[in-house]
């Protein structure tokens, strides 16, 4: 079957499949979807992504992405976790339209990996140091390869799942106990700045992009 033989980056398999699909909507959304996922990656830069076609996961309540993690490194060939998107899972709890994604860690692969690698943290309990806000998708991407260079330098970060009011987003830093909020809405952008706050002291700085990581070490 062509779909078996589909090979190459996404940009090469998905010419071909919207040549094949181009007539369902529920596919043009899947194709969006993925388009989605792999321009986020990108601006990490340091993801490794691959789009296989013949992907599948035993569960049936996907209703999106699914996804497998592999060990980049190590002799380990199967995955050490995966997961995907599901829209209507919780409903079976009562709890419903709410949509999540979910991911399984297998405990045993990953600790495998870890010693064959040397790769055991000697510090387990550094928690996140630098979460950044949220404002939509257009800020997302500035702020991706910026939360991808404070990783490089060592420093624990993280970018807020979605663009949730600011409060929230706050108070989540505040009960993980995040010391340091950044934000870069559209005027940090064109200044290219970004605010950062002091949840300890209040303080809060405007600093360029390439004095965040002195700042918040």
């Amino acid at each position: 079957a062509p779909l078996f033989e589909l090979q190459g980056t996404w940009d090469a398999q998905r010419t071909r499949l919207a040549e094949w699909l181009g007539g369902s909507g529920v596919a043009q959304q899947g194709l969006a979807d993925m388009d989605f996922i792999f321009q986020q990656a990108g601006q990490l830069k340091s993801a490794q992504l691959e789009f296989d076609p013949t992907l599948a996961r035993g569960l049936d309540y996907y209703t999106g992405a699914i996804f497998e993690v592999k060990a980049a490194e190590g002799t380990l060939q199967s995955s050490i976790c995966g997961g995907g998107r599901y829209d209507d899972l919780t409903g079976i709890f009562g709890l419903q339209g709410m949509s999540g994604v979910g991911i399984s860690f297998g405990a045993d692969r990953i600790y495998d990996v870890l010693l064959e690698t040397g790769k055991f943290p000697e510090d387990v309990a550094t928690g996140t140091r630098l979460l950044f806000v949220n404002f939509g998708d257009r800020e997302a991407a500035h702020a991706l390869p910026l939360l991808r260079q404070v990783r490089e330098a060592g420093i624990a970060a993280e970018l807020y799942p979605d663009a949730a009011k600011l409060k929230k987003q706050f108070a989540y830093a505040d009960a993980k106990g995040i010391p340091y909020v950044a934000t870069m809405g559209s005027e940090e952008i064109a200044q290219g700045i970004v605010s950062v706050k002091d949840l300890r002291s209040g303080e809060q700085r405007a600093v360029r992009t390439d004095e965040l990581i002195s700042l918040v070490q």
